[in-house]
């Protein structure tokens, strides 16, 4: 909940940052209060949280990616003619 609401007023701020024709001093006061919000406690766990979220995520990938990886060239160790290199003739390809 309080990260939806994090979220809500940080949408809210960029949308009247460009939206809104305020002038500089309003900009500067929006600025001023980007950064407290950025330096808050909730703020920096909400930005751990999606760091270690995204280096489990990464990793995942690449798991993935490596097991895909090497069934593709399992399968296409299979169907090679090893004296020769050539690909073994298979009717259903």
């Amino acid at each position: 909940m309080l990260r939806f609401r994090l979220g809500l007023i940080i949408g809210f701020l960029i949308g009247y940052v460009l939206g809104a024709r305020a002038g500089r001093e309003r900009y500067e006061q929006l600025r001023e209060l980007w950064q407290q919000v950025r330096s808050s406690k909730p703020a920096q766990q909400i930005s751990s949280e999606v760091s270690t979220a995204k280096a489990r995520a990464w990793e995942n990938v690449e798991e993935r990616a490596a097991d895909g990886l090497a069934r593709v060239t399992s399968k296409a160790r299979d169907r090679t003619d090893e004296p020769t290199g050539r690909p073994v003739s298979d009717p259903d390809i």
